[in-house]
């Protein structure tokens, strides 16, 4: 199937949504509940609990939906982005509209945000992870499809900035709410368009074929879901994969959910204005954008393989080098924190190009029709989510054992030990993630292929 505008419109549109409300979700909802609501720390990590069980219960139900029922939401992966878009763009609001002051009414709300976030994060993420899968198996055509919805993602990637800057760092919080509602409702209107338009040659051959077994109410022996997922679990690429995934989400979600509120801590407003620092919280994604542009040009020389490698070896050798620097030096840590986010943000970005590799290898290998892409990048979700759950219990428990429970009132300030157990988090998790990325990287070897869609 020949890559059209309409596609790569429609592509970039829902990517564009999707990074919008995603980005400011993972920013905001930790401060929010625990600098705003004051959820007391057993109720947090109590709701953290409760979303890794209903991860464990989404990711392959959801999978096995869209890949193999019949329901109209899930028959393609355009109408998946149709129909659950607005419910996914309402689940972003949920979080930012208090219930009351009461603790268990707090913890309640975390719960209820992450089972509605969830939900339509995991559903609404497996069509469009599919979507880039099954649009082209080219991979210069992934390339471009990578760059320009990064280029789109420009206009989503400001969200956190607006939101900041509106609510003078969550200080005005109607006015957060409020510019939180106008987010939601961009975010749905692009998820109507890609829903609208993002057909790929995959959807239009399964709209034929329901049809067809609709009319002759003959259906095909059909293979087992639990054979899909072994047949995974024995693949040593997607293990690879897995390895690097998770420990490269529990990264990624300590700097989207913890760096305001280390920075607030390590950075006084004499050495850094506040000013100076909603720029630079509202700028770490836009800045990502742009490195994962200009990786995509290194993509189509090198490969992806070796550029996610590099971006490993330059976490561990930056956290290396912070750590020696010390905690001392304001504009240095920013700058650190900076290029932290970015390297991890383009190794992300980048990661579906080895998932959609690993999709293809598998239908080539059991000779499907077509590739089983929500399968493949919904168990891939499901072992990797906990690590979105994980990174804040932990970092929360340690935090508190050092007493950051007793600064949500603004009695007392940080202590010196507080805000070096705080650095030694921002250089140690790096180094210790980056060490065993590279070992678990080292085990893929799937080779990046250029070929052309043939759907039988």
């Amino acid at each position: 199937m020949v890559l059209r505008k309409q596609e790569i419109l429609a592509y970039c549109a829902a990517g564009v949504a999707f990074h919008m409300i995603a980005s400011a979700f993972n920013f905001y909802y930790v401060k929010v509940f625990i600098n705003h609501y004051h959820i007391e720390e057993t109720w947090f990590q109590i709701a953290q609990t409760f979303h890794m069980i209903w991860t464990s219960v989404s990711n392959p139900l959801f999978a096995y939906i869209q890949d193999g029922s019949k329901l109209k939401i899930s028959r393609t992966r355009r109408e998946s982005i149709l129909y659950c878009g607005p419910l996914f763009a309402f689940s972003f609001i949920v979080p930012w509209f208090p219930w009351g002051d009461s603790s268990w009414l707090v913890g309640l709300h975390l719960i209820i945000t992450f089972f509605l976030w969830d939900t339509m994060f995991t559903f609404i993420g497996l069509a469009v992870s599919s979507l880039f899968t099954e649009i082209s198996r080219d991979t210069e055509d992934r390339i471009k499809l990578t760059r320009y919805a990064q280029m789109a993602s420009i206009l989503g990637g400001p969200s956190v900035m607006l939101l900041e800057f509106t609510s003078d760092s969550l200080h005005n919080f109607k006015a957060f709410q409020i510019t939180s509602v106008c987010v939601a409702v961009c975010a749905c209107s692009l998820f109507y368009y890609s829903g609208l338009n993002a057909h790929t040659e995959y959807d239009v051959k399964k709209l034929e074929k329901y049809e067809l077994s609709k009319n002759s109410r003959v259906n095909g022996k059909k293979e087992p879901y639990t054979n899909q997922v072994c047949q995974l679990f024995y693949d040593r690429n997607f293990i690879a994969f897995i390895v690097s995934n998770f420990c490269h989400a529990f990264h990624k979600t300590f700097l989207n959910s913890f760096i305001a509120i280390v920075c607030d801590q390590l950075i006084s407003e004499d050495d850094v204005p506040l000013s100076v620092r909603k720029l630079f919280y509202g700028g770490i994604s836009l800045m990502s954008t742009l490195v994962i542009i200009l990786v995509t040009t290194f993509v189509s020389r090198y490969s992806y393989y070796y550029v996610i490698r590099s971006a490993f070896v330059y976490i561990v050798f930056a956290g290396v080098v912070m750590l020696h620097i010390g905690q001392d030096h304001p504009w240095c840590l920013m700058v650190f924190l900076l290029a932290d986010n970015c390297a991890s943000g383009a190794t992300f970005s980048l990661f579906n190009m080895p998932l959609a590799d690993i999709a293809d290898d598998n239908k080539s290998k059991y000779n499907r029709k077509q590739p089983i892409s929500s399968t493949v990048f919904g168990i891939s979700a499901l072992l990797s989510k906990p690590a979105l759950s994980l990174s804040p219990m932990v970092t929360v428990s340690i935090l508190n054992h050092y007493g950051y429970s007793e600064l949500k009132n603004n009695t007392v300030e940080a202590s010196h030990e507080l805000k070096h157990a705080m650095f030694l988090l921002i250089c140690l998790y790096p180094i210790a993630i980056g060490i065993v990325q590279l070992i678990a990287w080292s085990f893929f070897d799937i080779k990046q292929k250029t070929v052309q869609i043939n759907v039988l």
